[in-house]
């Protein structure tokens, strides 16, 4: 998705005023996942994760190891047993939430059926795009296959309007690239080689299954990408919103743009040409002008098929899935081996009847005490936020008053959606799985754009139930938190407040703190993209978080690669400033309730213990270069170490000194929230 950046929660005043399920477990902490050979002060991480990483490597099927897929694998047989009886139940009623459940997930493990199909699913759309006669004809031809799902040039959105949060408006955004990334394109490296001609391969290798016999259709559909990447914003440009909002009436769109011929775009989407529209990348849609007026039809027809091609693969049989696998899984990630296709059929099911599956999955899963629980932690980690905002001492009083203006403004969602979308117009058919992919993404697209004229959708989720994961929205100024991550290790009810506070308390702070960090620090308390503070404010502000990217370019991975640090700013800000923020509020918690040494740990060891072994992870190469270039957060491992070494309070519970590789000084270390 290229919507509005996801990254955290309403103030109330309820203080103290909870309490949690008796410990039975009474740490929370994995003793066994420590090597305790290894001094807190040198490497806080191989600490409390050591025998861990030992003990636990890659597994063959995955990319990456970490807590997360741990919790989704034991989401996944939840899932798997809920699709299983779904497609058992083959009596289930035309139109209901079991029966498209169940008729999709039939279809996508009758592999059988998919592999004697071949393309035909495909054909319709395929000739579709070859009868294409002008380049008139391609831009709506385009228009239709965005709407099903079939990426291309660019992308288009309808979102809220970033500075008229009160209003949808429509979006273009960059898009068009087979790689993950501009700098694929871009980087001079052997490595970065090595990919492109793999990809070039893999592009006429893919293209021969669909039955061209053009021998320079990969070298035509690459250097079109290429060009395209050129003229792409880095990701590092692309976290500044301001940049890319970029407001033009319809008509100077089309003055700037006369070969992309947006009226036919509009007109086969169904719609209206809009009022005004925001152009995220100028610069992008200046070069791809230019292009659709240059190149010969025929290239940017095969550009199309390609992309067509490329959607494709992974629907269709085993020839064409493995193809998709072996180059995006492989050669990309590092993957040795397909997942299972039980679980491959979960991810297919979430991507397709996610929302459908979801109201199953809660029925299962979620726990309405767990909600409260959480929720009463959010109270006093707001209240924290609070106070550590009125002791700011490099803010002045003026912007204290709009942050906490905006703190108090915080909504938050737990668990699943109060309204869930109203799937009766979605048909899930028994006759292919590309064409219910088809269906469902043209279902998606429609709701997308009737959106426009009316009001916000505040229901709305951006993220399933059943996804480890929580999310910010700044032009919401909401925190969401599916169920699927309200479970141990990030949130047990049964476990001591301390770990909880290190673990959800310090995700909690963390979702918060991008409301503040130095993107969603540009929104207002109402959602709008604008200022409110002092210039002198602001500067402080950059002085410091600057400090932050300096500190995180000094990390490398795998010896040799450095983290971007610009890149993974707001995402650094928003773990140093969670943890400090659920830090304070357990010393808040603390001086109200007792708080025992436990198995020879203290609390304020126990909190921070359980903050590192949240992030345990391991990765194979492939997979680290590939976060390193698109992922705005940075490895696990050093969102542990460079988070803790800018805090006096770990210093403290562990006894680090000057001279230890965990330790900075006061000149050193970085303060901001």
């Amino acid at each position: 998705m290229k919507k509005h950046t996801i990254k955290g929660c309403l103030f109330l005043t309820a203080f103290f005023l909870f309490s949690f399920s008796i410990i039975e477990n009474p740490t929370g902490i994995d003793e066994s996942s420590m090597d305790k050979k290894v001094n807190p002060g040198a490497n806080f991480y191989l600490y409390a994760n050591g025998t861990w990483l030992t003990n636990n490597p890659v597994p063959a099927s995955e990319t990456k190891w970490s807590n997360f897929n741990l919790v989704t694998e034991r989401n996944n047989e939840v899932l798997r047993q809920l699709l299983e009886n779904a497609a058992a139940n083959v009596k289930a009623p035309i139109g209901s939430n079991i029966q498209k459940v169940g008729t999709f997930y039939r279809l996508f493990m009758d592999t059988l059926k998919r592999d004697a199909q071949g393309i035909k699913p495909f054909v319709a759309t395929y000739q579709k795009i070859n009868d294409i006669k002008t380049k008139e004809e391609l831009i709506s031809n385009l228009a239709e296959l965005h709407e099903i799902g079939i990426r291309g040039f660019f992308g288009f959105y309808v979102s809220q309007d970033l500075k008229n949060s009160t209003s949808y408006i429509c979006y273009l955004s960059q898009s068009g690239l087979g790689l993950p990334d501009r700098d694929y394109y871009t980087k001079t490296d052997k490595r970065s080689d090595d990919i492109r001609n793999a990809y070039k391969k893999h592009i006429q290798e893919s293209s021969k299954l669909f039955g061209v016999i053009d021998s320079n259709f990969a070298s035509e559909v690459y250097a079109i990408e290429n060009e395209l990447a050129i003229h792409s914003m880095t990701r590092t440009e692309r976290r500044n919103q301001e940049k890319q909002y970029n407001k033009y009436s319809f008509t100077e769109l089309n003055q700037k743009y006369p070969h992309l011929k947006f009226d036919n775009y509009f007109k086969a989407n169904k719609m209206a040409s809009p009022d005004s529209i925001i152009v995220g990348q100028p610069e992008f849609f200046a070069a791809l002008n230019r292009m659709i007026d240059s190149l010969p039809l025929a290239q940017l027809k095969q550009y199309v098929l390609w992309n067509a091609f490329n959607t494709s693969m992974g629907y269709l049989g085993s020839a064409y899935e493995k193809k998709n696998f072996d180059f995006y899984g492989t050669v990309l990630s590092g993957a040795k081996e397909q997942k299972p296709m039980w679980k491959r059929g979960i991810s297919a099911a979430n991507s397709i009847v996610g929302e459908l599956l979801g109201q199953l999955f809660v029925e299962k899963v979620f726990s309405p005490d767990s909600k409260k629980q959480v929720n009463d932690m959010v109270d006093l980690i707001v209240e924290a936020f609070k106070v550590r905002i009125n002791q700011l001492e490099w803010m002045s009083a003026e912007t204290k008053k709009m942050a906490l203006i905006k703190l108090a403004s915080f909504n938050r969602k737990f668990g699943y959606p109060d309204v869930w979308t109203d799937y009766k117009n979605l048909e899930i058919k028994p006759d292919s799985y590309l064409e219910n992919y088809f269906r469902a993404a043209s279902f998606s697209h429609k709701e997308m754009i009737s959106k426009l004229g009316k009001p916000i959708d505040r229901t709305k989720w951006s993220m399933l139930p059943q996804t480890v994961n929580a999310y910010y929205s700044p032009t919401l100024n909401e925190i969401v938190f599916p169920a699927a991550i309200m479970q141990a290790p990030f949130f047990d009810p049964k476990a001591d407040i301390a770990v909880n506070f290190g673990s959800i308390g310090a995700v909690i702070g963390h979702e918060l703190t991008h409301g503040f960090d130095d993107q969603g620090s540009k929104y207002g308390a109402d959602g709008n993209l604008k200022s409110w503070w002092t210039n002198e404010d602001r500067i402080q502000f950059e002085k410091r978080t600057q400090k932050l990217v300096e500190q995180y370019n000094g990390y490398k991975m795998l010896d040799s690669i450095p983290i971007n640090g610009a890149l993974t700013l707001g995402e650094n800000i928003a773990d140093f400033g969670g943890l400090t923020i659920a830090y304070e509020a357990l010393k808040m918690y603390k001086a109200k309730n007792a708080m025992p040494v436990i198995n020879g740990f203290t609390p304020e060891q126990r909190f921070f213990i359980g903050f590192a072994q949240v992030w345990k992870n391991n990765a194979r190469p492939e997979t680290i270069r590939q976060l390193i270039m698109t992922d705005p957060h940075s490895p696990g491992e050093y969102r542990v170490i460079g988070t803790l070494s800018n805090m006096p309070s770990f210093f403290e519970a562990f006894g680090v000194q000057k001279g230890q590789k965990m330790f900075k000084s006061a000149e050193e270390r970085v303060v901001i929230w």
